[in-house]
């Protein structure tokens, strides 16, 4: 039209541009626009399992978390440093004692109801997601944060393409390569305090005595504390009297007070240092990197930390213009002390109930009784051993990357995990004394010859086979198809030991052998499991506008009976760019602008025991241990007996998962934003199932219960520059409810 017009050109991957032209009538007008190239999340290549996507390309919910984000944390904890990134996903942790956080990760909600726990979010409940680092599946409590790339988080039918596996999501994670060129060397450091929060408030003793008299007042007895007492108690009187109720009992009233978490407790301090060395050659890269971590933890006596060492070694060499190699070599040591006997958690519960009319010491220094069976927080952590608790572990990834012809590519991948554990506990006997030193009051184990050491070893084999060919070619500059099948076979052995003995008569040497041999035990054991599977993936997208994505999914498990091994897990996909149709072209504001919609199914097997297919005998120990019954004169048969009825029906939870979403970035990507819908169904949910009580055992679970979860997610991110300094936020907003629906 004639007259001012305003333009707005745009391409993706590169920062629109507007201007003003004047166009005359009768008269051709040419503008000529340069575009500048910008770095946005939409060119990101993005893990989905068995493959790579662009961002713009996926149709399912996948949420990532870029090493930016991990390595200017101070956790060194890599799940700790994933709070509050990922929308949807719950991180929570169950005790703060270095070493042993129980850290535990839950996306979306819950999968299915625990099988020993009416908690839906219970370590153990089968809600925790399934990590893949490098595609093998591995522990994200062992792996440093700082030697991660990636975290892509695959949350709808995206994950059924690892089928029994996926029920809580998938954790893709990728690890550090190195960079071709001259070696480049980074060294960083970390130092964070730990501040113990939370704890109650408790009383002091003037409190204490105030509260203590109006209970005997409602009680209808004469109040224990007169005017002068209750004076001498807020005045912390450090002369203490006979107790008027219980002197015969040895017994005294303390006036002083107490703050026992002021005398147990301080904060803790952590310190971790990682030094990276990258580079390569023309045809190969390499990138090594080593970490120490030392966190002490909060309790002010004995020796409770951990102590870790990371080292990775991640080479990639291309022996020819068709064949890549990659391999990847992690050690980890975790050496982590203890309270011995009582654990750092038994002083907690011992400082919480610590009462604040109890002094800390006698008279003369030697730690006090406290009166009434009420525990001294303080003489159990400063008196008691250390227990030493040691993991090594070295895990070993292989992979070889053919391109046989053009558009096929073949890959070829090993996994091997090594794991021991050597763990020691003892527990010291140590004695509490009365105020005036009349003579030993109480032991902290029940008198002073039952001390004891426990020993216990194991060591477990993780290994993990996969192969799987790749298929992409693009039909008349329009039709983009690509097609992935493969399998894969997982196994893992385990071994243990255990050992122990009391009654040492030195508590400076505590060697198992120095033990009074009538108490010495010793269990071990051992498992195995296998999981094998098929799958495959067919993409297609038309224009670069209309994808779809379906995955298929074919897994066996050796924990369960074999005519139920075997199940199927389907996926599909579906997604539209709006913003690339002409009418999505005139909306100015939207960068990209992406609808999304799928359904999946995966599957649950956890909460499962390895053989409950199988029919057990226990074998247990002669009375007085176990039940075992005589025969003959001072004889006893080993009792042996059913463990519990067995079920050869059960099979996999099976998770079916619908899910809507919307992507879309707007002005100039600096806004992201990314809506979605959910519903999640467990249609075979593991459950008890009551029978007559004249049955006489406990049934096993069966697959008889239904689990609804449904939710949304929401995640605004805003990027922008002011002069020479960039910033950026991100608000999540997510919700998810579960209803027990059968």
């Amino acid at each position: 039209p004639v007259g001012t017009q305003r333009v707005r050109a745009r391409m993706l991957g590169y920062a629109a541009v507007d201007t003003s032209v004047v166009v005359a009538e009768g008269q051709q007008t040419v503008l000529d626009l340069q575009l500048k190239a910008q770095a946005i999340e939409l060119e990101a290549v993005v893990s989905v399992g068995y493959g790579e996507k662009k961002r713009e390309n996926l149709t399912g919910a996948v949420a990532s978390v870029g090493s930016e984000v991990l390595e200017g944390r101070p956790p060194t904890n890599a799940i700790a440093a994933l709070q509050g990134e990922i929308p949807g996903l719950l991180v929570q942790r169950g005790s703060g004692q270095p070493g042993v956080e129980g850290f535990s990760l839950n996306l979306r909600g819950a999968s299915s109801v625990p099988r020993d726990s009416t908690r839906l979010f219970a370590a153990n409940g089968g809600n925790s997601p399934l990590v893949l680092i490098d595609g093998i599946p591995g522990n994200l409590d062992l792996l440093h944060p700082a030697d991660i790339q990636s975290i892509d988080v695959l949350k709808d039918a995206a994950a059924s393409i690892y089928g029994a596996r996926a029920a809580n999501g998938v954790f893709l994670v990728t690890t550090k390569k190195g960079k071709r060129g001259a070696p480049t060397v980074t060294y960083s450091s970390n130092v964070a305090t730990t501040h113990l929060a939370g704890m109650m408030d408790t009383p002091n003793n003037y409190q204490m005595a105030i509260m203590d008299n109006e209970a005997n007042i409602h009680a209808g007895a004469a109040p224990m504390y007169t005017p002068d007492l209750l004076a001498r108690v807020k005045a912390g009187d450090p002369n203490p009297i006979p107790h008027p109720l219980y002197a015969s009992s040895g017994w005294m009233l303390f006036f002083t007070s107490t703050d026992w978490r002021r005398a147990v407790f301080e904060d803790g301090f952590e310190h971790k240092h990682t030094l990276t060395v990258s580079g390569g050659g023309p045809n190969s890269a390499y990138y090594l990197s080593g970490t120490y971590a030392d966190q002490q933890g909060v309790i002010r006596y004995g020796d409770d930390g951990n102590k870790r060492y990371n080292l990775r070694l991640n080479y990639d060499y291309d022996v020819s213009k068709r064949i890549r190699l990659e391999s990847k070599l992690a050690l980890e040591n975790q050496d982590r002390s203890d309270i011995g006997g009582v654990t750092s958690k038994g002083v907690m519960v011992e400082t919480i109930f610590g009462m604040p009319n109890h002094p800390i010491y006698t008279k003369s220094g030697q730690h006090f009784f406290a009166q009434g069976g009420w525990g001294n927080a303080v003489a159990q952590a400063e008196e008691a051993a250390t227990a030493r608790f040691n993991t090594k572990s070295v895990s070993t990834n292989f992979k070889a990357i053919v391109d046989v012809v053009e558009g096929l590519r073949l890959n070829l991948q090993a996994g091997i995990d090594y794991r021991t554990q050597n763990n020691t506990d003892i527990g010291k006997s140590f004695p509490l004394y009365r105020w005036d030193n009349s003579g030993v009051a109480y032991y902290s184990i029940a008198n002073p010859d039952q001390n004891w050491v426990t020993r216990s070893d194991s060591e477990g084999t993780h290994r993990n086979y996969i192969g799987y060919v790749q298929y992409s070619r693009l039909f008349a500059d329009k039709h983009q198809v690509e097609i992935m099948a493969g399998a894969s076979h997982e196994d893992s052995d385990i071994d243990q030991f255990n050992a122990g003995r009391s009654d040492f008569l030195s508590q400076d040497v505590w060697g198992l052998g120095l033990g009074s041999s009538a108490t010495m035990s010793n269990t071990g054991g051992g498992e195995h499991w296998t999981i094998r599977s098929g799958f495959s993936r067919l993409s297609y997208m038309f224009k670069n506008k209309y994808m779809l994505d379906a995955n298929l999914r074919w897994d066996g498990s050796s924990r369960f009976a074999p005519d139920h091994r075997w199940a199927f897990f389907p996926g599909v996909a579906v997604a539209w760019r709006v913003s690339e149709e002409p009418f999505g072209r005139r909306l100015a504001t939207f960068d990209n602008l992406k609808l999304r919609a799928s359904y999946g199914e995966t599957g649950n097997q956890e909460g499962i025991n390895l053989y409950d297919y199988l029919q057990l005998i226990t074998i247990g120990r002669p009375w007085p241990y176990d039940r075992g019954y005589p025969f003959g004169q001072g004889g006893q048969d080993q009792p042996a007996f059913l463990s519990g009825m067995v079920s050869k029906n059960r099979t996999w939870e099976t998770i079916a998962t619908s899910n809507v979403g919307v992507d879309a970035t707007m002005f100039s990507s600096k806004l992201d934003v990314t809506l979605d819908y959910f519903i999640k169904r467990n249609k075979d949910m593991l459950i008890p199932v009551a029978y007559p009580s004249l049955l006489g055992a406990v049934p096993p679970y069966s697959n008889a219960g239904q689990l609804k979860t449904w939710g949304f997610e929401t995640s605004l991110g805003w990027k922008g520059h002011a002069g020479g300094i960039e910033y950026s936020a991100r608000v999540l907003l997510s919700d998810a409810k579960n209803k027990v629906v059968n």
